[in-house]
């Protein structure tokens, strides 16, 4: 589907939001906005008629909301370049100095967390599960 306008076809307010910016260069406050498309329609700036015309911006993918009530063109964003960084993980790094020095203190410490991992996988063993009448 082309945006493009034909004789046959009337503008919508899409259409005509899109040109008004175009020709303004610069993102405009909806309220502006949308008071310059109702006028170019010669229509009432009713609540229905300006809510209508807001809807139409928001869903058409030409536009862009800016913030603070302002949209712009899609095309006026600048191309979205992407930055490869390589993934840098400092979890479990030990540095060269530390290599040489491991303590038996902190492997028996591993040991009583592993004792302590098993007795509480024990607590939970399904087989309790239908007894209490729990579920998870």
């Amino acid at each position: 589907m082309t945006h493009s306008l034909s004789k046959k076809n009337k503008p919508t307010e899409a259409d005509i939001a899109y040109e008004v910016l175009k020709a303004e260069g610069n993102p405009m406050h909806y309220q502006n906005l949308i008071e310059e498309v109702l006028r170019r329609l010669g229509v009432s700036q009713e609540a229905i008629r300006v809510a209508a015309a807001l809807t139409q911006i928001n869903l058409d993918t030409r536009f862009t909301f800016l913030g603070r009530g302002e949209w712009g063109l899609k095309v006026w964003e600048p191309a979205k370049t992407s930055r490869r960084t390589p993934a840098v993980s400092l979890i479990n790094k030990v540095s060269s100095d530390e290599d040489d020095k491991i303590e038996t203190d902190d492997m028996e410490d591993d040991d009583v967390l592993d004792e302590d991992m098993s007795e509480t996988e024990d607590a939970f063993d399904e087989g309790d599960e239908g007894q209490r009448g729990e579920k998870w």
